[in-house]
């Protein structure tokens, strides 16, 4: 790979290169960080031939901005849609404090209790468990005749479908 120097860089930051060759450099660049390294320093040493804007088209260039800045701020506070009506200030401190209160939230948990010992939700998950620990206490082999897992068959096969490959390769044969 070829590297160029930094006076080559140089140049490339003047733009001194013909259009081909400034396509060789970037893509040169792209993959090479030594080379971007001295295309780094290359551009600090050209520096200095850069055209320097005018204090004052500096200053304007500022102020547009900030303008800009400012202008866009006050169009997004606008944006936001203020009640025709607005809540006094006691009603709104009411209302968000009410909702903040942990009797508020007790009081939705009980609310949320009740109805699922209501449908029986708790009474089928208890039974659920109970079963699952069953089957926890029962033996390996009681499991096993109980539920036998997707990938376990497909492992048993796998080992089979392996057992009955592995003669034929010993005795010379092929897969």
């Amino acid at each position: 790979m070829k590297h160029y120097t930094v006076e080559e860089w140089s140049k490339y930051a003047r733009q001194e290169l013909t259009s081909e060759e400034q396509l060789e450099y970037e893509i040169h660049l792209s993959s090479c960080d030594e080379c971007l390294d001295k295309y780094m320093q290359g551009l600090e040493l050209t520096t200095d031939t850069f055209p320097r804007l005018a204090e004052a088209a500096e200053d304007a260039i500022v102020e547009s901005v900030m303008q800009r800045i400012e202008y866009e701020s006050t169009r997004s506070f606008q944006a936001v849609e203020i009640p025709s009506q607005p809540l006094s200030k006691r009603q709104d401190r009411t209302a968000s404090s009410f909702l903040r209160h942990p009797v508020f939230h007790y009081a939705v948990a009980a609310v949320i209790t009740l109805l699922l010992m209501g449908t029986s939700t708790f009474h089928s998950l208890m039974d659920r468990i109970g079963s699952a620990e069953t089957n926890i206490e029962a033996g390996p082999w009681v499991q096993e005749e109980i539920r036998s897992s997707v990938s376990q068959k497909i492992m048993e096969k796998t080992i089979v479908m392996l057992d009955s490959l592995q003669p034929k390769h010993e005795r010379g044969g092929t897969r």
